[in-house]
């Protein structure tokens, strides 16, 4: 084999490698933008016009895998720590239940979990105009665990999904001005969700006497499609279109009780269940502008299709044990600014903000995943080390404002028999990731 076939042997390998690692953490939605640490610099503006200036950029957009001289790998790793410390929670049964208070654990602490996302990107040139490239990611994910004690368990205990997001994609140059791009989504989603019941209130007429806890498991492969445009007006200036379709899911698995007498035990068997999740569509616009040869400014604007998640619907072999939590959220807008300097031809910094719109309303918002506007504040740093290799780094915060869930029982819908249900988030996010990029 000869050395070029090698390093494309091995570049392919770490690109589909990269996302086993994997692990979920809060996010806006259930979203991980975390996918370039490049772009994480400057809060992601002008990474769909490939404003980051590596491959990386092909997971906004796969048109901009045309501005990639020659073959080009990159790696990515983005250590996210979250912070989602629940105050004040209360809770107590519906009105027409007595309306006593739901006993537990009302400071279940931090509620999020600490994460490390990696994504790998690989780009071989077939020649000046034509690009394969194929990447590994995980772009949807989210864990929040209260623990089987805390006062609102029969509304949520876990929730747990993790996706891996292969795509091979394509790009090709039209003419110097514009250059088209697309991929295939091949995608795996993993979920797991855990709740209680009043088995007391519901099957023996005391409530609070029995909780049944229910453990629903299930994954599934999904498919999709990637496609974008890259037009460059002047030398200076780049746009970039782009729009992620989205993946349907039906997962598959089972669900089992813990909790119940042993006497009562053969009441709840374990059985089959399935859940629909439908990850929703992304439309974006970016802009790249070099105003010399040090600096640039940026800008991006991506729209999210989370309408679609209108409930989460967990669907039994026995449908009396069915289970449906309404979420009704909505569209949002992500807007990012930033800009790039170069201090040398070797080392460059980047900066960049974004307001990233929560989908929730407070009257829908659940426990499960208690969703709020987020504010981005980025820095990151590129140095060329050698010739072929380029190593990146950055730190973003993330304000998130204080927040709050008010559910309220009265035994009609889907929440029924839950109980009424309110408490404060506080709740912050920093993130710090590194990348190599190795061009041959």
């Amino acid at each position: 084999m000869t050395l070029k076939a090698r390093l494309l042997t091995a570049a392919a390998t770490i690109a589909v490698a990269a996302p086993l690692a994997t692990s979920s953490a809060l996010a806006a939605g259930f979203a991980l933008k975390e996918q370039s640490v490049s772009g994480q610099g400057t809060a992601y503006a002008g990474v769909t016009a490939g404003g980051n200036g590596d491959a990386s950029a092909m997971f906004y957009n796969p048109a901009t895998m045309g501005l990639i001289s020659g073959n080009q790998v990159v790696q990515t790793a983005s250590g996210i720590m979250v912070k989602a410390k629940v105050e004040n929670a209360r809770a107590t049964r519906a009105t027409r239940l007595g309306g006593s208070s739901i006993t537990g654990n009302a400071s279940p602490g931090d509620i999020g979990q600490d994460a490390i996302v990696p994504a790998g990107y690989f780009v071989y040139s077939v020649n000046d105009d034509l690009k394969l490239g194929l990447s590994a990611n995980g772009p949807w994910g989210l864990v929040t665990d209260y623990g089987n004690n805390w006062i609102g368990r029969y509304h949520g205990i876990r929730s747990d999904l993790k996706t891996y997001n292969f795509t091979p994609s394509v790009s090709y140059r039209i003419n110097p001005m514009f250059t088209i791009g697309g991929g295939v989504q091949v995608q795996y989603a993993k979920a797991k969700l855990s709740q209680a019941s009043d088995f007391g209130a519901s099957r023996l007429g005391r409530p609070g006497t029995l909780d049944v806890i229910s453990d629903v498991t299930g994954d599934d492969w999904g498919w999709g499609y990637t496609l974008g445009a890259l037009i460059q007006p002047t030398k200076d200036t780049r746009i970039g279109l782009a729009f992620r379709s989205a993946v349907k899911h039906s997962l598959t698995g089972t669900v089992s009780f813990t909790g119940l007498p042993a006497s009562l035990a053969s009441a709840l068997p374990t059985q089959a269940a399935n859940a629909e999740l439908i990850t929703p569509e992304i439309a974006s616009i970016g802009l790249y502008h070099e105003i010399n040869d040090r600096w640039a400014v940026m800008a991006d604007a991506q729209w999210t299709n989370w309408s679609r998640f209108k409930e989460l619907r967990v669907n039994v072999a026995n449908s009396a044990l069915n289970s449906v939590t309404e979420e009704k959220w909505k569209d949002t807008w992500y807007f990012a600014l930033g800009t790039s300097y170069k201090i040398t031809d070797d080392l460059t910094l980047r900066g960049g903000v974004a307001f990233d719109k929560g989908s929730v309303d407070i009257e829908t918002r659940t426990p499960r995943i208690p969703e709020q506007n987020r504010y981005w504040l980025s820095v990151g740093a590129g140095y060329r080390l050698t010739e072929s290799l380029y190593v990146d780094a950055a730190y973003s915060h993330v304000f998130i404002p204080s927040t709050s869930i008010h559910l309220t029982d009265n035994l009609t819908g889907a929440g029924a028999g839950r109980g009424n249900l309110s408490a404060d988030y506080k709740s912050g996010i920093d993130i710090i990731g590194v990348q190599a990029r190795l061009s041959f």
